[in-house]
């Protein structure tokens, strides 16, 4: 899994090899930017830089989803990206309400990426294929929910998956 950084195919002067995703690379940055987002472009892909009040939380597909499920029924759902390969992991983009205590611990399953890191967004390419939205951002839902919402649901998820 790669959250950070993405393989695609540029030709000898950097520049993608498909004029169809770099037109799309650029009309995902301009939406991005219009949502208040301060992304970065590579020759690797688009990237969403982590900020001292941000996190992500990665997670193999079969807890994001019920993770997410869950969010949208709290209507706390915000951005979550999907990083397609064998085993597929998704990314929740979350806030940081208050300092991330050493004391928390999350599933093993469960990673935390934080600042100075970065996070590869849709349409970045990977070798499996490009990252997809599980849920997009859009004019209403561009925030991102309490870091602690997102853990608290991703230890139930875990839980369950550990008891099937």
């Amino acid at each position: 899994m790669s959250i950070t950084t993405a393989e695609t195919g540029t030709g000898s002067a950097g520049i993608p090899q498909n004029r169809g995703h770099a037109r799309a690379i650029g009309e995902a940055v301009a939406g991005y930017r219009l949502l208040g987002w301060q992304v970065t472009v590579t020759e690797q892909g688009v990237f969403l830089p982590l900020g001292p009040a941000t996190t992500a939380l990665a997670m193999p597909a079969r807890i994001g989803s019920r993770v997410l499920a869950d969010l949208k029924s709290r209507m706390l759902a915000g951005p979550v990206t999907v990083i397609p390969g064998p085993r597929e992991h998704w990314i929740f983009l979350a806030e940081l309400v208050a300092l991330l205590p050493t004391h928390l611990k999350a599933p093993p399953e469960v990673q935390f990426v934080r600042s100075p890191h970065r996070i590869a967004l849709p349409p970045t390419m990977t070798r499996y294929g490009s990252l997809r939205w599980a849920n997009p951002p859009s004019h209403s839902r561009h925030w991102f929910p309490p870091f602690t919402a997102v853990l608290a649901l991703a230890r139930t998820a875990a839980a369950e998956d550990q008891r099937r």
